[in-house]
C-alpha cells in the first residue's frame, strides 16, 4: 500500500513538473442546532467536506493525455493533521475514448449518490443514512473509464486487498445522458460481507430549470441487507437563489431535507438546511453555512 501511494506521489510529481497545472479548493462549514431524541439541542460548527488540490495534465502524442490529481480534505471547523491524498490520489493517462488511472478515489456507489441527490450529497443531505455509501473511497485501485459512443459512460474499478486470501473490492457503473435526461445503474462488492446496487435517474425540465431526481438501491452492509428509494427536487427560484427538496425512507428509517442557497458570486455561496430523520429515534438539524471555492 505504501509502495503504491509513494509511486503515485512521485509519478504525479514528475508529471507536474512539466504539466499545466491547477491549484483548487473549497471552504465550507455550517453553524448547526442538533436535537436527537428529547435531549436539549446541541449547537456545534461542522465542517462540510473541504479540500485543497492540485491537478494537471500533459498533452501527449497522437491525442494522448496524462494526469494527475491530488487531492486533500481540510477542517474549516477545527483543523488537523491531514493524510496528503486522502481524497483523490490519482495518476493516470486519458484520451477521446476514456481513461486509466491508480491510486485513490470515490467508487462508483458515491458518485451516483453525488449525482442523483437533490442535495449534493453533502451536509444538509441523508441519502447516506438512506442509501449505503459503502466507504465511498477506494485505495490501491485501478480505475478505468470508457465512453465507447457520445453519452454512454462505463467505469470499472479494481480495489487490491494486498491480503492474501482476502478478495478485491470492486465497482463498476454505466451512465447515460441524453439530453435534459440522465440514468445511472451502479454496483460495489467488497469482496466480503457488503455490496450495493444503485439506481439513479433525473431529468431537467428546460422551460423551468427545476430538475428531479430518484434514486433506488438495494444494500447490504456486514450481511445486513436493506433497500432504499428517494426522491427529490431543485428549483431556481430566482437567478441567485436555489430551493432543494429530499424525501427518502429504507427499511428502518425516513428521512425529509429541505434547503436554500443563494449564490453571492460565482465563488462563494450562503446556505440554509433543515433535516428531519425518524428512526428508533428522532433527529432533528437546523443549519446556516458558508462556502468558497478557489
Amino acid at each position: 500500500m505504501k509502495k503504491i501511494a509513494l509511486a503515485t506521489i512521485l509519478a504525479a510529481a514528475s508529471l507536474a513538473a512539466s504539466a499545466q497545472v491547477t491549484v483548487y479548493g473549497k471552504l465550507r462549514a455550517y453553524e448547526e442546532s442538533v436535537t436527537v431524541g428529547s435531549a436539549s439541542a446541541v449547537t456545534a460548527l461542522t465542517n462540510d467536506t473541504s479540500r485543497f488540490g492540485v491537478k494537471g495534465t500533459e498533452a501527449l502524442a497522437g491525442g494522448l493525455s496524462a494526469n494527475f490529481t491530488i487531492e486533500t480534505g481540510i477542517g474549516a471547523d477545527a483543523p488537523t493533521a491531514s493524510s496528503m491524498g486522502d481524497r483523490t490520489m490519482q495518476v493516470g493517462l486519458s484520451n477521446a475514448l476514456g481513461s486509466v488511472g491508480v491510486g485513490r478515489d470515490k467508487h462508483t456507489i458515491a458518485r451516483t449518490l453525488d449525482n442523483y441527490d437533490a442535495m449534493g450529497n453533502v451536509y444538509g443531505s441523508s441519502t447516506a443514512v438512506i442509501h449505503a455509501a459503502q466507504g465511498s473511497r477506494l485505495s490501491n485501485a485501478l480505475f478505468v473509464s470508457a465512453t465507447p459512443m457520445a453519452g454512454l459512460t462505463i467505469n470499472y474499478i479494481n480495489s487490491n486487498s494486498e491480503v492474501a486470501g482476502v478478495n478485491n473490492a470492486q465497482a463498476a457503473s454505466i451512465e447515460f445522458t441524453r439530453g435534459p435526461i440522465s440514468a445511472t445503474v451502479a454496483n460495489f462488492d467488497n469482496g466480503t460481507t457488503s455490496t450495493s446496487t444503485i439506481y439513479g435517474a433525473k431529468v431537467k425540465v428546460e422551460k423551468t430549470g427545476t430538475t428531479v431526481f430518484a434514486t433506488y438501491s438495494d444494500d447490504k452492509v456486514a450481511g445486513v441487507t436493506t433497500s432504499g428509494k428517494s426522491i427529490g427536487v431543485n428549483h431556481p427560484v430566482t437567478g441567485s437563489l436555489m430551493a432543494l427538496a429530499s424525501y427518502g425512507e429504507n427499511n428502518t428509517t425516513k428521512a425529509l431535507d429541505l434547503g436554500a442557497s443563494y449564490s453571492l458570486s460565482k465563488r462563494t455561496t450562503v446556505h440554509a438546511r433543515y433535516i428531519k430523520e425518524d428512526a428508533a429515534v428522532t433527529t432533528t438539524k437546523y443549519a446556516l453555512g458558508m462556502e468558497h471555492n478557489f
